[in-house]
């Protein structure tokens, strides 16, 4: 089929169109070990600013250290009760959470006021010293916040090397974490799942939630599909068929995931056809290299068609628009040439 190089530059600033949206300003450093250039420096002094994580007696923070279900917990806690509500939590229900701990109360409260955990009769113990993983963190995380995960049901696609197993129990929360951008895949592909996570990280998805909340990660989200589109062309130009998928389809949650927060923006409307178009795209190109005609026929129109709502809904990805039609107009193009031709062969 037609070769996609020269489509990767045209993809490259698309979405740059939109209006980008200042992160809080914050006028100095907390933390000696959390400057200004640091990734998590946002993240810590807002919720430093809102009560909810606090550093040490010597002034650090320690973003690199791991965050134990004890310490999880009462954050997340402490972004839904007041201080004073939560001691209020008298009571012990675990045999393994001491009377005189420190996260009793915020154990208590996220058990019985919450919800957040589980507790007797179903399991007695807490387990509050082991180190918290990132779908476990993120199950909390939404549950704290009333969140169905459920959102973008329809979307049942693997979506990295270490997350393609649509039923395990993580999935839903894998794929609403790309939506809203609380997570990006690594440079490895993955996303890790089972991943210990560290202070700064754990300050990181609460920050990134409560900006999307506040509709303030449309641009992060118009900026990630940007970048797994790019992804997908690379992929698919080297043949990795398989992980071109998997970024055509984190490309569309985080678009879709845009949309849910912005619903009546144009270019965030029109930037959601053009991942469905692109997914066309991608389908459209692997039916090629596995001769399946047809499909391609009904996937390049179906990309074509989506191309059109898409500059319709905002002229300023016109160019870009006219890019995925003419790449699904070439793709039919040598589609019928093969069918008129007899042969099934594999396109190039």
């Amino acid at each position: 089929m037609i070769r996609i190089k020269t489509f990767v530059a045209a993809v490259c600033m698309f979405l740059m169109a939109a209006a980008a949206i200042p992160s809080p300003a914050f006028a100095a450093g907390s933390f000696s070990d959390v400057s200004e250039k640091s990734p998590e420096f946002a993240a810590v002094e807002f919720l430093k600013a809102k009560g909810i994580m606090q550093g040490y007696p010597d002034g650090t923070y320690k973003p690199k250290q791991t965050v134990t279900r004890a310490e999880a917990v009462k954050m997340l806690v402490s972004t839904r009760l007041s201080p004073e509500e939560i001691q209020t939590f008298t009571k012990r229900s675990y045999t393994d959470v001491p009377t005189d701990a420190w996260y009793r109360p915020y154990v208590e409260a996220a058990f019985q006021k919450l919800g957040l955990i589980d507790g007797p009769p179903k399991t007695t113990t807490f387990n509050g010293g082991r180190t918290i993983q990132r779908a476990e963190f993120l199950k909390l995380l939404f549950k704290s916040q009333g969140i169905d995960t459920n959102a973008y049901s329809e979307i049942v696609l693997p979506l990295a090397f270490d997350v393609t197993d649509t039923t395990a129990w993580y999935y839903p929360l894998m794929r609403y974490a790309v939506s809203t951008m609380i997570i990006h895949v690594e440079p490895d592909g993955k996303l890790h799942p089972d991943s210990e996570l560290t202070r700064g990280e754990v300050a990181l998805e609460i920050y990134y939630l409560a900006m999307y909340q506040a509709g303030k990660r449309t641009q992060a989200g118009l900026s990630m599909e940007e970048s797994d589109l790019v992804n997908t062309l690379q992929l698919l130009e080297q043949k990795q068929f398989a992980a071109a998928e998997m970024a055509s389809a984190r490309a569309l949650l985080a678009a879709r995931g845009a949309l849910t927060s912005k619903p009546t923006t144009a270019i965030v409307q029109a930037a959601v056809k053009i991942a469905e178009a692109f997914r066309g795209l991608v389908r459209a190109y692997v039916a090629g290299t596995e001769g399946r005609l047809d499909d391609v026929l009904a996937l390049s129109k179906e990309a074509w068609g989506l191309a059109e709502r898409a500059q319709q809904l905002s002229p300023s990805l016109k160019d870009l628009a006219v890019r995925v039609q003419t790449i699904a107009k070439g793709m039919a193009d040598q589609a019928r040439e093969m069918i008129k031709g007899g042969t099934g062969a594999p396109a190039q």
